[in-house]
């Protein structure tokens, strides 16, 4: 995890980020340079919204990781992502919300499950908020 980020990397995170923003490339052409060696390597069009990402959250000062899709977490890993803790997810998990898989006796838990899960919860809390705004709206409250 790239978890520091210093002003300078967020500053020239944000010029990259400006510099690919303004285009819709097709591809990306990277120079690397090695002593006095360089060469150029072609990064597929399909990982450039994923540099995009990255670049932005780096410009915002925030450290970011790579986690494949098909990862398996643990409880703890799990709970920290939803931001939530380890005893209501594995009520979450038993209850049937999340689907897990036991290794031994420890719980596993796929990232890709667990995202899902996160995205219907969030839309849920979303339409719970405009409701109650709604609500609030009519009622003079806000």
């Amino acid at each position: 995890m790239l978890g520091v980020t210093t002003p300078d990397t967020s500053r020239a995170a944000g010029e990259a980020l400006r510099s690919i923003s303004n285009h819709v490339p097709a591809g990306l052409v990277l120079k690397v340079r090695d002593g006095d060696e360089e060469s150029e390597v072609q990064i597929p069009a399909e990982v450039v919204p994923l540099l995009v990402e990255i670049l932005g959250q780096l410009a915002n000062g925030n450290g970011v990781r790579v986690v494949p899709v098909h990862a398996e977490l643990t409880t703890q890993q799990a709970a920290d992502l939803l931001n939530t803790s380890r005893p209501y997810l594995i009520k979450v998990l038993e209850a049937g919300g999340v689907p897990f898989s036991l290794v031994g006796t420890h719980r596993r838990i796929k990232l890709g499950d667990l995202l899902a899960y996160k995205r219907a919860r969030d839309a849920d809390r979303r339409a719970i908020l405009d409701e109650l705004s709604v609500e609030g709206q009519e009622q003079d409250l806000g």
